[in-house]
């Protein structure tokens, strides 16, 4: 029963932080959000598809060589936990203290259509926060003693996943709904940067703390 617990409370765990990591703006809402603006709301759902494929290319090449290094060592899932704390630090106050405004992709011409979904697939597999998110935060909530740590990353990592497509595509709809007000959505980016990282700081205090136990 305490091992479903804690399975449960790390599952928890993990959709909040992710859910919090990928809602604040990086490189992949920009992209998306740039789409959406410049070239219309159905290329910038193309752009969320291949965002998740790229995304999750990464998940899958970071899993393996994380999982190896689960089997190989017991002390490796609390050094990966702190590892995580940090960036989720790190992350958190620059979302504070460095966040800037929203800026649309102008460069982004009509002509591009097509080139969206494998513009979306290059962007998630080279945004740092999929690194940081597959490498350091995902790994962070798995419980001891895992049995399969690679089919247990492989599958934890689905989660973020799935939690992009819904954020991103919930942002191709506000970009596209509020294209026409960019002051008040400078305003609006402002305040989900100030929240995020201030609930990415807190998990970050709360994943050092279980990781120390």
């Amino acid at each position: 029963m305490l091992t479903n617990f804690s399975a449960l409370n790390g599952l928890l765990g993990l959709l909040l932080t992710c859910a919090v990591l990928i809602a604040v703006p990086g490189p992949s809402i920009m992209f998306i959000v740039g789409q959406a603006v410049s070239v219309g709301r159905t290329n910038a759902l193309r752009g969320v598809i291949g965002n998740a494929i790229g995304t999750y290319f990464v998940a899958v090449i970071v899993a393996f060589g994380i999982g190896s290094l689960l089997i190989q060592s017991s002390m490796a899932l609390m050094v990966i936990r702190l590892l995580g704390s940090a960036a989720l630090l790190a992350i958190g106050f620059q979302y504070l203290f460095f966040s800037r405004p929203l800026q649309t992709a102008e460069n982004v011409s009509a002509n591009k259509h097509r080139q969206t979904l494998i513009l979306g697939i290059i962007v998630g597999a080279t945004n740092p926060k999929a690194l940081i998110m597959f490498g350091t935060i995902v790994p962070s909530f798995l419980t001891t003693g895992t049995d399969s740590p690679i089919s247990s990353l492989l599958s934890f990592s689905l989660i973020p996943i799935v939690l992009g497509l819904i954020i991103d595509t919930a942002w191709v709809a506000a970009a596209h709904a509020m294209s026409s007000r960019p002051s008040f959505t400078e305003k609006r980016m402002k305040l989900v940067n100030l929240t995020g990282g201030g609930i990415i700081i807190l998990m970050a205090i709360i994943l050092a703390v279980e990781a120390l136990r």
